[in-house]
């Protein structure tokens, strides 16, 4: 065992610097948690609707059974009622999230922009409940996906000149009214839902907006 006087004895110059030095620099070098928490929260700010649209969403807004074939068998129900040229391929695109969101509308569901097994059974089965009274939740914003469409849609409208409100994920009157305004312009049935052939058509407009006069 090492005496106490060697354990005292004074480490060499050379070698305390180094250990001060290394201490001093280590934690200036190393990202904390809460830094790379909050860079993580600015790169994926854009892929959420604004906060109030979250806490309005029930917790369990997201199916589990939400998978490529899922999918593909919507789109192929969808393009058969007539909710848009959807291709079967199992990818999951705006365009099939917006016409899951028209077939729910006329269902009296709430939107959730989402290909499950309950609405491939009920696309199967021609269930409607258009004879029932809606409930106090149908036809509402009930999923973040189908909150990221609405905002989508509003900010297409918005840079067309159509005034729907502020982007903020929420399907209120301004909206409403903004995307029956849209449709009687492109000569569709002013239904006021959004849909495939609504979003297909604002995308292309804003599209064309965004070109130099000269190649129009």
């Amino acid at each position: 065992m090492a005496s106490r006087a060697v354990l005292e004895r004074p480490l060499p110059r050379s070698t305390a610097d180094r250990m001060r030095n290394s201490a001093e620099i280590a934690p200036a070098t190393r990202p904390s948690q809460r830094r790379v928490a909050e860079d993580r929260a600015q790169r994926t700010a854009h892929l959420a609707p604004d906060s109030a649209v979250l806490d309005e969403l029930p917790a369990a807004a997201e199916p589990a059974d939400e998978n490529s074939e899922t999918i593909r068998a919507v789109q192929r129900e969808l393009r058969q009622h007539e909710y848009g040229a959807l291709v079967s391929d199992g990818v999951m695109r705006p365009v099939t999230r917006a016409a899951i969101m028209a077939y729910e509308h006329d269902q009296g569901l709430p939107l959730t922009g989402e290909a499950s097994e309950a609405l491939l059974k009920r696309l199967l089965l021609g269930v409607s409940l258009t004879a029932e009274p809606p409930s106090a939740t149908a036809r509402k914003v009930a999923t973040v996906r189908a909150a990221q469409i609405v905002r989508k849609v509003q900010e297409l409208l918005a840079k067309l000149g159509y005034q729907p409100g502020q982007a903020d994920g929420r399907l209120g009157e301004d909206t409403l009214r903004a995307v029956r305004e849209f449709e009687l312009d492109k000569g569709l049935a002013a239904k006021g839902r959004i849909s495939a052939e609504v979003l297909m058509r604002l995308t292309d407009a804003a599209a064309q907006a965004g070109k130099p006069a000269s190649t129009r």
